[in-house]
C-alpha cells in the first residue's frame, strides 16, 4: 500500500504556509459574484479537502477571516486570506466538513482537472466554457 502525495502551499508572501495530503474529492469553477471578486479574476478555481487532509506548517496566526453573509446560497461562508499579502486561502462553508482551497496556491504541479462548473449563467461571455468529460458507462 503506497502512502497518499503530500502537496505544500503557500501564500503569495509565503508568511502562510500548508500541506495538504491527498487528491482534493471535488475540483469546481465557480462564476458566482462574490468568487470572481474574492478572486480578481474571471472565476475561481476551487479544490475541496477533508478537514483531516489539510495542516499548517507555518504562520496560522497571520490568517484572518472574512465572514460573507451576502451569498446566493443564504449560507455564510467563511474566507481566510494572509493578512501580510492578502491572499486568499480558503473557503469555509458553514455546516459543512470540508476546507476549499485553491490549485494556484500549491507548489508542485498537479494533474487534477475541474469536474464541474458552478453558476455557468454568470460566466462572462470572452470566457470559454470548459469541457468536462464524464466518465462513459462501458457498453457490454
Amino acid at each position: 500500500m503506497s502512502a497518499e502525495k503530500t502537496y505544500h502551499a503557500s501564500c503569495l508572501c509565503s508568511a502562510v504556509k500548508f500541506t495538504l495530503v491527498g487528491d482534493p474529492f471535488h475540483f469546481v469553477i465557480c462564476n458566482c459574484r462574490n468568487c470572481k471578486k474574492a478572486a480578481g479574476s474571471a472565476f475561481m478555481a476551487n479544490i475541496m479537502f477533508k478537514p483531516e487532509q489539510v495542516s499548517f506548517t507555518q504562520g496560522e496566526d497571520t490568517v484572518s477571516e472574512f465572514q460573507d453573509c451576502n451569498t446566493i446560497s443564504g449560507r455564510a461562508l467563511t474566507r481566510t486570506f494572509c493578512s501580510k499579502c492578502g491572499a486568499q486561502l480558503f473557503l469555509i462553508p458553514a455546516a459543512r466538513n470540508m476546507l476549499i482551497t485553491h490549485p494556484s496556491l500549491i507548489e508542485e504541479e498537479v494533474a487534477w482537472v475541474p469536474k464541474k462548473e458552478s453558476h455557468p449563467h454568470d460566466r462572462w461571455s470572452w470566457v470559454k466554457e470548459i469541457a468536462f468529460h464524464p466518465k462513459q458507462k462501458p457498453k457490454l
